[in-house]
């Protein structure tokens, strides 16, 4: 059985987006609340989920919230906003994030590396393959035949999952460390690395991912999320920063906002939902976004005419002075 993916959903830990519904699901202690992210006010609805124990990481796939919970996993029907309501939920040690694509279940977990379950049977998942890590897998990210796990300490593992019963690791970077979040675009694997920020990889050759650059940000980076042409960093103390990444040996930072200590970011532009200690917070970037984009521009801009009439100045002097030798003469 062979498994062909192409998985470039807008991923974050702490939340998750019905788009077809514009609803965000926000994951805060053990509950679960439902937004209405149509609305400016981001309006929230009159229900909640509360899962048995506090929340790591929410999925929304196909009508179905998928939590990983510090006990496990538990799964929601959600077809009805109004009335949600439990299908099912198993043991599992020390999950801490959890995808979701078609019939099968993909869970990092801190103890026992990755696990992928079948669940065609949605009321008995059934584990069908494992991969022990030398790290502690913290996210999962998924595109065409591979998986990417940001493994922590073990730097990030790169997973051939084209047979879905047998995968495989083929690849693995481990010269920055910890790697706490994952995201990629083509052949682009951008990473969270704590106090060392961002790293941006090379991954055309999977066995040999190659790094591109690494990019220090004020704080602690812990998630990532990407909204083209940007990368949006989750950055703790250092609050939210935003990174242009058109040019990707060359990322600048266009602009920050550190009134909150954030713990995981996703952005409907342009809205960014913020997950902080105190819960939701949400804050218009577009704006501010494009307008410090446009004076960053400005400025070298500035720089680069100021350095064009100096030389134009020297020029003309050393002409004029020449032609004054010459008439002396």
């Amino acid at each position: 059985f062979f498994l062909f993916l192409i998985f470039t959903f807008l991923l974050s830990k702490n939340f998750s987006y019905d788009k077809k519904r514009t609803i965000l699901f926000y994951a805060f202690g053990k509950k679960v609340f439902f937004y209405n992210a149509k609305r400016k006010d981001l309006r929230i609805l009159p229900v909640e989920i509360t899962a048995n124990s506090g929340i790591k990481s929410v999925f929304y796939f196909k009508n179905k919230l998928y939590l990983a919970t510090k006990d496990g996993v538990e799964i929601w029907d959600v077809s009805d906003l109004y009335h949600p309501f439990r299908i099912t939920s198993f043991f599992e040690k020390y999950p801490n994030d959890i995808k979701v694509i078609n019939s099968f279940l993909f869970l990092a977990t801190e103890k026992d590396g990755l696990k992928i379950y079948e669940i065609e049977d949605i009321n008995f998942p059934k584990k069908i393959a494992e991969i022990a890590t030398l790290g502690t897998p913290m996210n999962i990210f998924i595109l065409k035949n591979f998986l990417y796990l940001a493994d922590k300490e073990g730097g990030l593992r790169i997973i051939d999952i084209k047979d879905i019963y047998n995968p495989r690791e083929v690849g693995y970077y481990e010269e920055v460390t910890p790697i706490l979040d994952v995201y990629g675009e083509n052949n682009l694997v951008y990473l969270a690395c704590g106090r060392k920020g961002l790293a941006i990889l090379d991954t055309k050759l999977k066995s040999y991912p190659e790094e591109i650059i690494q990019y220090s940000s004020e704080g602690y980076t812990t998630t990532l999320f990407f909204f083209k042409p940007y990368l949006y960093l989750a950055n703790n103390e250092g609050g939210l920063r935003i990174i242009d990444i058109r040019k990707p040996y060359s990322p600048k930072e266009i602009y920050y906002d550190d009134e909150y200590e954030v713990k995981d970011v996703f952005v409907n532009f342009p809205y960014a939902y913020l997950a902080t200690e105190d819960g939701l917070k949400v804050i218009k970037v577009g704006e501010k976004r494009e307008f410090l984009s446009f004076l960053t521009d400005l400025f070298y801009l500035f720089i680069l005419l100021i350095i064009i009439f100096y030389l134009f100045y020297r020029i003309n002097k050393i002409i004029k002075e020449w032609k004054e030798k010459k008439v002396f003469r």
